[in-house]
């Protein structure tokens, strides 16, 4: 399984349970969404105690990047699906993504990166 954060500023328009409610998710216990298809899943659940992970510098960091943060645990296993829903972040949305490995970026500098390439870097090269 693997995992990764998605933070939007709180109230926005967009947001991943919606579109994965739209895309063939269901709705399981706690609100949780999950997308099951043949080659892989994705699960995402709005969690805003995901916030209480973060140390002191990346919550300034966070809060360089936004007011006020609403967080949702991502989940997958084949990385298809979470990168349909990253592709899907509109680009006014302020979003943010914590890969967990150091990296805490807004979506749009990794949206068209490959992959591979940021999900597990602690820095975009």
């Amino acid at each position: 399984m693997n995992t990764l954060v998605l933070l939007l500023e709180q109230g926005s328009e967009w947001n991943p349970n919606i579109w994965a409610a739209e895309n063939g998710g269901e709705t399981g216990a706690n609100g949780q969404i999950m997308i099951e298809r043949s080659e892989g899943w994705l699960s995402v659940l709005r969690d805003d105690s995901v916030l209480n992970d973060f140390d002191e510098d990346e919550r300034r960091r966070l809060s360089e990047l936004l007011t006020e943060p609403a967080g949702y645990l991502i989940e997958w296993r084949d990385s298809a699906l979470v990168e349909a829903l990253l592709q899907a972040v509109p680009p006014q949305t302020r979003a943010v993504i914590d890969n967990d490995h150091g990296l805490l970026v807004p979506v749009q500098a990794v949206r068209e990166r490959p992959f591979e390439s940021w999900v597990r870097a602690s820095m975009l090269r």
